[in-house]
């Protein structure tokens, strides 16, 4: 089994914010891929 690393007084360790708006963006940017394939699907099969 794996050992438990951190105290269980101590909190877990966050990522910096720079991380975290890495991640943010590229679900802004997946989404919005998503969305223009579902949208040129559609169009596709529509005309």
């Amino acid at each position: 089994m794996k050992e438990q690393t951190t105290k269980l007084d101590e909190p877990p360790v966050e990522k910096p914010d720079e991380w975290w708006y890495r991640i943010y963006f590229a679900v802004i940017v997946t989404t919005v891929v998503v969305i223009a394939l579902l949208e040129a699907f559609s169009y596709y099969f529509s005309h």
